[in-house]
């Protein structure tokens, strides 16, 4: 079964990229006005896609926009064929994200999410190539640093790799085709300018990822704070970034009541000298679970990957006026001024000077909260946003490059 796969993954790898050129010339271009089209890298009810597809989509709508998503596979087939068969997983994405990008010739203009095959880096840019042939306005969209994230560039030496070729700088490569860029920082824009030459800061727009709280009310600190529930929210894939946190919190145990709660994917597994515990993320379920956080937390390490982050954790606490203690790394740097609305934490010695200050009632958690959610809503919300992303909409749509 597996050699079949190989056989038939094989066979569409370069029988797609084959039928690309030869259908492109007779693909009809009508498109309808104001029409826009997502081809989103996740499904309904992911982070992801809420936050940076389904918003916006409600607001082009509203703008008068007509805008339809496309997704790459639905929610159970694609956890199901990630878990259990990675290669029927390919095979099925690539089939339909071709079809997808042969049917987005229906529309004015296309907005990317992150990478059109995710998990997948064969075919070299086939897809790519062929959507920017039909879209050459087509607006890459993301908000973490994928190279930094896949470890690339690397070099492909299997011979695997090379039959279906594997592209070893897929990211960089695909910022260096699109001429049209929204970003979650100016960390990513910079990242885009250092691969794509040609073209001018005004091709990009930065656009945090942004929270809708409006209609929430903020957290409310209870008058006894003890114990205290310090908490984190994220995949179980970043796990390991919570150790140096733990490391710091055994040693106050003794000296602290405390709790510390994780909202991810799959339960954590450590003992701990504290009360450790989980709580399995739902959008359903999210601001509940969030609001039982005292201190939100995120522990970064100073690198590339984590220097491409979006921050977004920072925003759901401080959105929700729940006070934070983030690494100070670029886009964590802009959205926390020192001890007004947040703390900074690097070291060791600092994330225990932050957490004394916190669990001691040194500092003013509720104030701090507030500060927070202030600076959110200043910046960070999709009001604050609408007019620079629409705007960007349009520049692009009148740019010329519309075939």
């Amino acid at each position: 079964m597996r050699l079949y796969r190989t056989a038939l993954l094989f066979f569409y790898v370069h029988w797609f990229s084959f039928l690309g050129v030869l259908l492109f010339p007779f693909l009809s271009r009508k498109k309808h006005p104001k029409s826009v089209l997502y081809l989103a890298a996740f499904f309904p009810g992911n982070a992801g896609y809420h936050w940076r597809v389904q918003k916006w989509m409600d607001e082009l709508n509203n703008s008068g926009f007509k805008v339809s998503v496309s997704c790459l596979l639905n929610e159970k087939d694609f956890k199901t064929m990630r878990a259990t068969d990675h290669q029927k997983f390919l095979i099925k994405s690539l089939k339909r994200r071709f079809w997808q990008v042969v049917h987005s010739r229906k529309y004015e203009m296309v907005i990317v999410r992150r990478e059109l095959l995710i998990f997948n880096d064969y075919g070299n840019l086939f897809l790519e190539k062929l959507l920017l042939k039909i879209h050459p306005n087509a607006i890459l969209d993301f908000d973490d640093d994928l190279s930094a994230a896949k470890k690339q560039p690397k070099k492909i030496t299997n011979l695997y790799g090379r039959l279906l070729r594997e592209n070893g700088d897929k990211f960089n490569q695909s910022l260096q085709q699109y001429q049209w860029f929204i970003v979650a920082s100016d960390y990513l824009k910079k990242r885009v300018l250092s691969q794509n030459r040609l073209i001018s800061e005004a091709a990009i727009c930065i656009i945090p990822t942004c929270v809708d709280y409006d209609q929430y009310a903020p957290k409310v600190y209870p008058e006894k704070l003890s114990p205290l529930t310090i908490g984190w929210i994220g995949g179980d894939y970043n796990y390991p970034l919570l150790e140096p946190v733990f490391k710091v919190l055994d040693k106050l145990a003794d000296q602290f009541a405390f709790t510390f709660l994780v909202i991810g994917g799959s339960p954590i597994q450590r003992n701990t000298k504290f009360e450790l515990q989980f709580k399995p993320w739902s959008l359903d379920s999210e601001i509940e679970d969030l609001k039982k956080i005292e201190i939100g937390v995120m522990p970064l390490v100073d690198d590339e990957e984590s220097r491409g982050k979006g921050g977004f954790k920072l925003l759901q606490y401080m959105g929700l006026g729940i006070a934070s203690i983030a690494t100070p790394i670029t886009i964590n740097k802009d959205i926390i001024g020192d001890e007004k609305n947040g703390l900074f934490a690097l070291t060791e010695e600092e994330w225990r000077s932050a957490f004394v200050k916190c669990l001691s009632g040194a500092i003013d958690l509720k104030k701090l909260g507030e500060n927070g959610r202030k600076r959110i809503e200043s910046s960070y919300t999709f009001n604050a946003n609408k007019v620079n992303y629409i705007e960007f909409i349009n520049r692009v749509r009148n740019s010329g490059n519309l075939v």
